[in-house]
């Protein structure tokens, strides 16, 4: 017998146990128990090893349970909360995405009404297109400047985290 047939004598006795083996890989493993001493030996070890595990109760100290129940809590509330600013983002990318589409649309009509009036060309208002389409942008850039990061952060991702946990309850 070579090395590579107790290896895959060895991996078959462990996989046996929680895995149907294949036919052909089971008829092989008998005959090699049969015929393998040492193997067969592991076989026995094997099995008495977890049958050993399996009548052996393992109890969590309370506070083993304590310390584990409170980082879940802490973990639903950070995934909690980052569903809130998930939800806040995606609100915040429509609004901006919605402002920037009406106020381009705005200073194209606008800018088109100011060049008819004044004799303008058309080529002198176009640009102007693009700075109101990014003016939402920048508003919000400016907003999120002047008030602290931390005030916008607990107000209102504060606020969707405790609407969502009252509507679970």
């Amino acid at each position: 017998m070579t090395q590579l047939d107790h290896a895959r004598a060895t991996e078959l006795i462990m996989r046996r146990g929680p895995q149907d083996l294949a036919p052909g890989d089971l008829e092989w493993l008998e005959a090699h128990l049969e015929s393998c001493s040492t193997c067969a030996q592991y076989e026995t070890d094997f099995n008495n090893a977890g049958q050993l595990l399996r009548a052996t109760a393992i109890i969590a100290s309370p506070a083993l349970v304590n310390r584990t129940q409170a980082r879940v809590r802490e973990r639903a509330i950070y995934l909690r909360e980052q569903q809130a600013r998930t939800v806040l983002i995606a609100i915040s990318f429509c609004l901006g995405a919605m402002l920037s589409a009406v106020s381009g649309w705005m200073w194209w009509r606008f800018g088109a009404w100011i060049a008819e009036h004044v004799g303008l060309s058309l080529a002198v208002v176009e640009p102007g297109v693009i700075v109101f389409l990014l003016l939402p942008a920048i508003a919000v850039a400016v907003l999120m400047l002047a008030f602290p990061h931390s005030v916008l952060e607990s107000s209102v991702v504060g606020a969707l985290g405790r609407e969502r946990e009252g509507v679970r309850q």
